[in-house]
């Protein structure tokens, strides 16, 4: 599994509400420019730029909102994954559907 999926779990060990808005912020930022461009991954794309706009602009309900929709465009994603992280966007789309 590739160290930015690992760190994006491990954020997300302790729940959702756990994670710090700034660092919530960095991490979807990471994300946006990991997945921008690459085929199948439009929809996720779109929810992460909908959900940074909400973090940079306090609105955590709204964020809130967008994480199960992410979650399941997530593990939409896992089968075109690597091998090696298709167990772990599972992980990640699980906990952002909790």
């Amino acid at each position: 599994m590739n160290q930015q999926l690992q760190q994006t779990i491990q954020a997300l060990s302790g729940g959702i509400q756990g994670v710090d808005p700034s660092t919530a912020i960095s991490n979807v930022t990471s994300w946006h420019q990991t997945l921008d461009g690459v085929p199948g991954a439009e929809t996720v794309v779109d929810h992460l730029a909908s959900l940074k706009s909400a973090l940079e602009s306090g609105d955590l309900e709204g964020a809130a909102a967008i994480l199960p929709d992410l979650g399941a465009a997530t593990e939409d994603l896992s089968g075109a994954a690597p091998a090696a992280d298709q167990d772990g966007l599972r992980q990640l789309a699980a906990a952002l559907q909790g």
